[in-house]
Parts: C-alpha cells; structure tokens; sequence
C-alpha cells in the first residue's frame, strides 16, 4: 500500500519500478534487452493498493573498471549489491519517496558496496503454493504455473 504517515492510504499515487534482469544487468545495460525490460509504471487506486509480478531479482556487481573499481580497490571492499526492486512513489502534495527494498535473504545485505540497506528496506517472500495466485482480470495461465513468492511492502509518503 502507498499510505501517508498516519497509514491512510494515498490514492492515485503513481508508482515507477524497475529492476534488474535475471543476468543481474539492467535493460540500459543489456543490448539484447528491450528498454522497459523489468520496468513497470501504475497507479495505484482508491485503497493505495499496488500489486504487479516479476521475477526475483539478483544480486549483481557494480562496474568494477575504472576509478569506481580503484576506489573499491583502495577501500577494500567488492563491487557486489544485494538483489532489489527500485521504487519512485509520487502523489500530489506529497513528497517523491526513491528508495530500494531487499529481500530477507538476498547475499551481501550486510556488506552493500554503496552501503543502501537499512532495515526498514528489509522485505520478506512468503512462499505459495501453486493454484492460490488472485485473480486479476488477466489471463496470467503459463505465467504462475506453479509454487510462488508473495511480498507485502508498503510505502510511505510525508506531505510536502
């Protein structure tokens, strides 16, 4: 849910989300990728409810050539990033919130090179079993054939 501090929900938010392929690269980075592969933009209705499906994102190394890869060097640490959704949440008379969530067991949660976990960025998978997806009003058949992960993640925006 899109929910003000006071746990209200904000309709008509307008969420962006994106995220990684499963070769751990973004479509900007990826010629064989469309440009919106793994991107989504809804809005969310009168309840401040989103819902969308996709694949577990991958943990993935930042580009390691260069001075960021010589920084990495000199500090000693590794260019790897824990999996995560990007999210922007916008609404009217709100403040943008841009931020990351990590599922619970994501490697290098503890050791993020660009140090972007917090807990509260923290999310957990609750495994399904096969035949309880929700009905959509989309003919999902062949998309969640099986067992699947269901996250619960909700957003909060401040007025402006």
């Amino acid at each position: 849910m899109v929910k003000d501090p006071e746990g209200n929900p904000i309709p008509g938010a307008r969420l962006d989300i994106w995220q990684t392929a499963p070769n751990g690269l973004y479509s900007s980075q990826d010629p064989e990728q469309d440009t919106y592969d793994f991107h989504g933009l809804q809005t969310v209705g009168a309840d401040g409810r989103y819902a969308f499906t996709t694949v577990k994102p991958v943990e993935y190394t930042v580009p390691s050539d260069g001075p960021v890869g010589d920084i990495l060097r000199a500090c000693g640490r590794h260019p790897w990033r824990p999996s995560h959704l990007h999210f922007i949440a916008e609404a009217e008379g709100f403040r943008p919130l841009v931020t990351e969530v990590f599922p619970e067991d994501a490697p290098y949660l503890d050791q993020d090179t660009v140090f972007g976990v917090r807990a509260d960025l923290v999310m957990r998978y609750q495994p399904m079993p096969a035949g309880s997806f929700p009905a959509t009003g989309f003919d999902l058949s062949g998309r969640v054939p099986g067992d699947y992960l269901k996250v619960t993640f909700d957003l909060t925006l401040v007025a402006a």
